[in-house]
């Protein structure tokens, strides 16, 4: 089991790592819709490519950082159900929720979008190809969608191992957790 929480930590700091260059990318977008803004209404300047940076920068975000919100506990929750359950009940749902519903949709969403993605790329797929006149390739932003899921399948996974651990009173839920239950002491 050791090894297995070794696996879950090495998950959480990819994670972690990989939101820490979303968040620059999030500072560059701003940069970018600003400047996009004050070229067009100063200069009557607009470039297609910096539209589509700007919803490329957006999807990478939400698709790059959903691992992380999982990680961090900060994921939709019906906090009244938890706050009943205790930890054991906790850990029991999110297990079920994880291995029942998280996982087969991430399996699913890679297994649908990778095609896409390795077509878009092999073509060497440009959005001017489709429906905008950048010449931005639109296979990066189809490798965001199987790459974003892969991510959040791995943090599923490790938040699963805790699961387990804690329900085998190996190893306690991370602190975040604990927010949820609510203790009468």
């Amino acid at each position: 089991m050791q090894r297995l929480h070794s696996v879950a930590t090495a998950i959480d700091a990819v994670n972690a790592v990989i939101a820490k260059l979303v968040c620059w990318g999030l500072l560059a977008n701003a940069i970018l819709i600003a400047g996009n803004a004050v070229a067009r209404k100063a200069f009557s300047v607009a470039w297609p490519l910096a539209f589509d940076m700007q919803w490329h920068f957006f999807s990478a975000v939400v698709l790059l950082m959903a691992a992380y919100t999982l990680q961090r506990d900060q994921h939709v929750r019906i906090d009244i159900l938890a706050q009943r359950l205790g930890e054991r009940g906790l850990a029991w749902l999110d297990l079920i929720g994880i291995v029942t519903v998280l996982l087969p949709v991430c399996v699913a969403m890679i297994w649908i979008s990778w095609p896409q993605f390795a077509t878009s790329f092999l073509a060497s797929e440009t959005r001017a190809s489709r429906e905008s006149l950048s010449s931005l390739p639109a296979w990066i932003i189809k490798g965001f969608i199987p790459a974003g899921f892969l991510l959040l399948a791995l943090q599923g996974l490790a938040e699963a191992l805790r699961c387990v651990a804690a329900l085998r009173r190996i190893a306690p839920r991370p602190l975040q957790r604990f927010q949820l239950i609510e203790r009468e002491n």
